[in-house]
């Protein structure tokens, strides 16, 4: 019976090409999409897999309670605890406290910001990151670098025993580089640095327990030891180290215990939180991957009710030949499960097309083992599917009473009059113009971000990152060259992040704000087309050895309560309770950071040693020039390191322009968009085809092209607009959902809601016209001779 029942399937699905072709395409379509999705969520159990010992293994976190009471999961601890426990605990085996550190180290001529873990020698003991080469950093004043990170420092020479430079720490030797992971971790970095010297600097940390938001703490148990023995001492060491002691904020913190096998995905945030990946988040992913396949569902549904006339006649006549209704429905079933078959084959090589795409890779499948687990359960998840889109073809089909076979059977009304195939045409544009218009809102933000005025120079600057090469030297090469107006140095680029600091209005705390801290030097302003609006210019570096003097911005001047830009100039402010700087003018506002963020309060000092970049203006026409210029002076200066200027504009269309991201969205969208137009064009190839007696008559009683088109696309246009009519409100909401965490944004106007769907109604009318204009064009004398 089986036999027969795939036999019987493949010839209906090569009798009608077209709709199978619809079919397959969509189901593997939607198949590729969650087939990247259970990748993802495979991956996220996947985490941390390689260390030897993860079963054993366990996060120390902290529940805070604050002084109104409410409570919040830190993923951090004290620094003792680990230690306490390992020496007063025989069942521990190992503990270990991790510290993330940002820094800048100086190595072969570069200056790169990192990202790290201070780490004592228990960390290489408790996991397993492996080695490529070298050995672990245990010695003090030794890092061990990811791969990655080696590269950038060293290029393809051997970084064993090579020397990283901190300003406060010291030289670091690096005594090992990490192999590639064979899946991802919870922690990301990219260096290790030996805990001896960071603890020597931060000994008030390392030492005390009020401090539970200071780094993480894992420990080991021995073999055997239950989870429940760690567990109840927990509470007993939480009462000993806190007696007598007062916090500011909380009232207090207890400790509890995650399995490090356990720790991905994560069921809640937390804060401080580590890298795994958040269960929400993956559902998320995994619904976009089913609202793809829900789309192509439809698309099968839809097209065979379409062909319900022509099955209730077969049904009809099995039924009268003594077929029972499980019989037909495992008939209809089959058909369904071949579909996903074919589908399935056809989204395996789907996703080795987007496999390399860079947001695929970074988000979603990097790490992945692709062992056998994960290919069965794509094959089990495409059968289910397949036959769960055939549940409701087969059950109404095989319902068919043969009395009934001849008469219109279109049934299934569901809402005045609005047929049920009607109505998923409806949900999949609906869906579809949705994204469309939310994929475009972030397409605009992004440009806008990109392209808008940020209130300083953008046109013509070369920035130049100085890499350890003394600031002074480089400014007078390039000085020289023609084409160069200024050269001004400064710390960090207009349109990044940045770094703030607390200042205060008085030494004892008045008037205390966070404000961004630049350091430039005197020919800043002028290069970076800044307006003073009060006092004067930084003075010259050699004027100002100290850094007293800044210039600080109108936000700054109401922060911090000065008055007006006259009155702020002249007025001392404070720097880290101890150094005190004189305000000697006042800059117009302008966006300095990133557009998700209002104009912050800024000060501009000048300290020479922070200096990180050179920023060149150039006069106009000769781009290519200093640009060729400035390379021949690096090669000169630094003949082994590359070149890395980069214009302004580049630089903020860089930061602002995720391509990749939306360029991944936008597959989607099109898949999208490409199944319901497939599931239209199949309608409406079939409406054609049940109309050709029609057609033709009309024909023959001096009906026009025109007037047939009309007449067979008019149905279909009114279900396009009344799914755009239920999308503008909803993409509407989507888009400005988008835009909220953002203090300057476009607006969703005309341009957006108008362009998407004018590609709505120019795919499904192309979709519809081209069909419908080719039944109109029919000859009547075939189609009536054929009835």
């Amino acid at each position: 019976m089986l036999k027969n029942y795939l036999k019987i399937a493949l010839r209906n699905l090569w009798k009608h090409k077209l709709f199978s072709f619809i079919n397959v395409f969509g189901l593997a379509s939607g198949l590729t999409v969650c087939m990247l999705a259970i990748a993802h969520i495979k991956g996220a159990f996947d985490y941390d897999a390689f260390h030897l010992n993860r079963e054993r293994t366990y996060r120390i976190i902290s529940d805070v309670v604050a002084k109104n009471n409410d409570k919040a999961l830190f993923a951090t601890t004290p620094m003792p605890l680990g230690t306490l426990l390992k020496q007063q605990y025989g069942f521990i085996d190992e503990a270990t406290h991790v510290v993330k550190s940002y820094n800048e180290f100086l190595g072969k001529h570069k200056r790169l910001s990192t990202m790290g873990f201070v780490v004592d020698p228990s960390f290489f003991r408790l996991f397993s990151y492996p080695l490529a080469k070298g050995r672990p950093a245990t010695e003090p004043n030794t890092v061990v670098l990811t791969q990655a990170t080696a590269r950038k420092f060293f290029g393809t020479a051997d970084p064993i025993g090579q020397t990283l430079q901190h300003q406060e720490l010291g030289n670091f030797t690096v005594t090992g580089v990490l192999a590639e992971l064979p899946t991802k971790s919870h922690l990301v970095f990219d260096l290790l640095v030996s805990a001896s010297s960071y603890v020597a600097k931060n000994r008030a940390t390392f030492s005390g327990w009020q401090q539970y938001n200071s780094g993480y703490t894992y420990v080991m148990l021995k073999p055997g030891t239950l989870a429940e023995a760690l567990d109840n001492v927990l509470p007993s060491v939480v009462s000993r180290a806190t007696r007598g002691l007062r916090f500011a904020d909380i009232k207090g913190y207890s400790f509890r215990t995650q399995q490090l096998s356990k720790l991905s995905p994560a069921r809640g945030e937390m804060m401080y939180g580590t890298y795994e990946p958040q269960v929400p988040g993956l559902l998320v992913e995994l619904g976009v991957g089913l609202v793809t396949l829900l789309l192509a569902a439809f698309n099968y549904v839809n097209l065979t009710l379409a062909r319900s006339l022509s099955r209730a006649r077969e049904v009809g006549i099995r039924k009268v030949s003594g077929a029972l209704r499980w019989q037909l429905m495992g008939q209809f079933m089959a058909e369904s499960v071949v579909l996903s078959v074919l589908a399935l084959g056809l989204a395996f090589l789907m996703l080795e097309l987007v496999k390399p795409m860079a947001f695929v890779q970074q988000w979603l499948i990097g790490g992945v083992r692709w062992d056998w687990t994960i290919w069965v359960i794509f094959a089990l998840f495409s059968m289910v599917a397949g036959g769960l889109a055939g549940i409701v073809p087969a059950r109404v089909l095989s319902g068919f009473e043969p009395a009934q076979v001849l008469r219109s059977h279109t049934g299934l009304r569901i809402i005045r009059g609005l047929s049920l195939r009607k109505s998923l045409i409806v949900i999949q544009f609906t869906i579809s113009l949705i994204a469309m218009i939310g994929l475009l809102t972030m397409v605009r933000q992004m440009n806008y971000m990109a392209t808008g005025d940020y209130g300083f120079r953008r046109e013509r600057v070369l920035n130049v990152p100085l890499n350890d090469v003394p600031a002074p030297r480089l400014m007078n090469e390039l000085n020289r060259l023609a084409g160069v107006e200024r050269v001004s140095a400064t710390s960090e680029l207009f349109g990044s992040h940045g770094a703030y600091q607390t200042i205060k209005r008085t030494r004892s705390g008045q008037q205390v704000a966070q404000a961004f801290v630049w350091s430039v030097d005197d020919q800043f302003v002028p290069t970076m087309g800044l307006t003073l609006t009060a006092g004067q210019n930084l003075a010259t570096t050699a004027a100002d050895t100290t850094g007293r003097q800044v210039l600080i911005n109108e936000e700054a001047v109401k922060a911090f309560g000065l008055g007006t830009s006259r009155d702020a100039v002249g007025q001392s402010l404070w720097l880290n309770d101890s150094t005190d700087v004189l305000v000697v003018g006042v800059v117009r506002d302008f966006r300095f950071t990133s557009f998700a963020l209002a104009v912050k309060p800024l000060l501009l000092h000048t300290v020479p040693n922070q200096y990180r970049y050179l920023s060149l203006g150039v006069a106009a026409g000769a781009e290519e020039k200093v640009l060729t210029g400035a390379r021949q002076v690096w090669k000169r200066l630094q003949p082994y390191e590359p070149f890395d200027g980069q214009w302004y504009n580049d630089f903020l269309e860089a930061r602002h322009t995720h391509a990749d991201d939306t360029d991944f969205m936008g597959l989607l969208i099109g898949l999208a968009f490409s199944i319901g137009c497939l599931g239209l064009l199949g309608m409406v190839t079939y409406t054609t085809q049940t109309r050709v007696k029609e057609i033709g008559v009309r024909k023959v009683m001096g009906a026009e092209v025109s007037q047939l088109v009309w007449l067979l696309s008019r149905d279909f246009v009114k279900l396009l607009l009344i799914a755009a009519a239920i999308a503008l409100p909803l993409g509407y909401m989507t888009g400005y959902a988008f835009l909220f965490s953002f203090a300057y944004h476009v607006a969703i106007g005309f341009e957006t809601l108008g362009l998407c769907v004018g590609v709505l109604l120019v795919l499904g009318s192309l979709t519809i016209g081209l069909r419908t204009y080719k039944a109109a064009q029919g000859n009547p004398v075939k189609s009536l001779r054929m009835e």
